[in-house]
């Protein structure tokens, strides 16, 4: 499709159409996203417990508290 024309030719219609359907599907995409980074900002501040998976979460990396402390093991943990 040729740039920069006021008039794009009638062959080009059917393109144009769809480039312009693209960019309302990115427009309302960027809005969403927009929309969610401010309310995550302002609207939802809440802090989340030490393990926010519950009690069934027992893995190493939930067995620490957030944030883990320097040097938090003397040893390497066994893994089995």
């Amino acid at each position: 499709m040729p740039r920069r024309y006021a008039d794009y030719p009638e062959a080009f219609a059917y393109w144009n159409w769809w480039s312009s359907i693209g960019a309302y599907i990115t427009a309302a995409g960027s809005l969403v996203f927009l929309l969610g980074m401010i309310y995550a900002y302002f609207v939802a501040h809440q802090k989340t417990s030490g393990n926010p998976w519950g009690a069934g979460a027992t893995t190493l990396e939930w067995t620490l508290p957030s944030p883990p402390p320097f040097h938090t093991f003397e040893t390497l943990p066994r893994i089995t």
